[in-house]
């Protein structure tokens, strides 16, 4: 389906791009390369067509390049990564042009209350995309921030906040739409009492302005050289999580919420001992990582199905695994605190948006202990 052409495309747009392209699963320096001349397809009757000027790089992309996800969804080559991106509207495909739009029709922006709550009611006005808008997305299993032009479908892109760069804006969308979902998943809002660990991370840094934002107390759990950075964010307290153990320094009972964007068994083991009856540990990782296998699969269905019989009752401790689904409703609540200025996302570094700038980010972002986030372009 051809673009509606009364205003929706840009006759500048090129008939073939470069891009970085993986055409099999494996290590990130052997899979991807450089493709000279991918076509460039118009957009589709609900989707639109971005020129990337940024694209951000998380864990999962690495993951699924490995091939460590490929039981979850399996990739059709060449494949082109990166899933978080930001750039300008160059067309508009025709059901979008006709009556797609980017804004939330009705509800709350915000997080639940609190100081989140006027952001929650000034949400985006809605308004349809147009060629030369700054937009971004989260573009799920579709990818495409290593080309220079990507169709998105529109349910889930839109407008970058005012003011914000294009590296800012890649930077944005899956971290902050996974960090909203751990805020409602775990129902945090004014006078909460919140721990979040690995709070210097790409979705722990967003998930501690959000919860000062929705009013909540929050402790923040990090490295020693991160204390600076988290008390930054708005943490009431901050804890090193090399030397000091959250139960020691607080007691039992004494978090409503454990949000764990670190991963492995011992956070649900530590969160037992400070969750109050009926708290909530919410968390973003599993118990293992690596390639996921039918014996890892069943091992992480029967440790959730555990958890969360032990939760059965007012008091049982709730376990809540959180799976993203992005979509623009969610950004926009994310891009009202960015404007309204409770939420800001912070970029670590920022590399080329070239084979060896890609190759660069995944291998500091599988390093570990990145601070906010990787970008490559912007």
């Amino acid at each position: 389906m051809t673009p509606h052409q009364s205003h929706a495309s840009h006759p500048s747009v090129p008939s073939t791009q470069r891009a970085i392209v993986q055409r099999r699963y494996g290590p990130v320096r052997e899979v991807l390369a450089l493709a000279e001349a991918l076509p460039v397809r118009p957009p589709g009757p609900q989707e639109v067509q971005v020129q990337v000027r940024a694209a951000a790089v998380n864990p999962i992309d690495w993951q699924m390049i490995e091939g460590n996800r490929r039981l979850i969804t399996r990739r059709r080559f060449p494949f082109t990564p990166l899933f978080d991106l930001a750039g300008v509207v160059t067309a508009v495909g025709e059901g979008v042009a006709a009556g797609g739009r980017d804004g939330v029709p009705g509800g709350r922006a915000g997080t639940g209350g609190g100081r989140a709550g006027a952001a929650g009611q000034q949400a985006a006005v809605a308004r349809p995309f147009r060629v030369g808008d700054r937009v971004h997305a989260d573009n799920e299993i579709g990818g495409g921030g290593a080309a220079e032009y990507v169709n998105v479908p529109a349910r889930l892109l839109a407008h970058t906040p005012p003011g914000l760069g294009f590296a800012e804006s890649a930077a944005l969308p899956l971290a902050a739409q996974t960090a909203l979902t751990c805020l409602d998943r775990g129902q945090v809002g004014p006078g909460t009492r919140v721990a979040v660990i690995g709070a210097s991370g790409g979705v722990g840094h967003l998930a501690v302005q959000l919860a000062r934002a929705a009013d909540a107390f929050v402790v923040g759990v990090a490295s020693a050289r991160n204390q600076e950075f988290v008390r930054s964010l708005g943490a009431d307290e901050t804890i090193d999580r090399e030397t000091t153990d959250v139960a020691t320094r607080f007691g039992a009972d004494s978090f409503d919420v454990v949000i764990d964007c670190v991963g492995g068994r011992e956070q649900w083991l530590r969160a037992q001992r400070v969750l109050r009856p009926g708290g909530r540990f919410v968390t973003i990782a599993r118990d293992e990582d690596g390639q996921v296998t039918p014996a890892s699969a069943t091992r992480l269905l029967t440790t959730i199905t555990a958890r969360r019989l032990r939760g059965v009752g007012p008091r049982g401790t709730k376990y809540v695994p959180v799976f993203l689904k992005a979509s623009a409703t969610l950004l926009h609540r994310a891009n009202a605190l960015v404007t309204d200025g409770q939420l800001r996302v912070h970029v670590a570094r920022s590399f080329p948006l070239t084979l060896e700038g890609i190759h660069a980010a995944m291998e500091e972002s599988r390093a570990g202990r990145v601070v906010g986030k990787l970008v490559v372009g912007g």
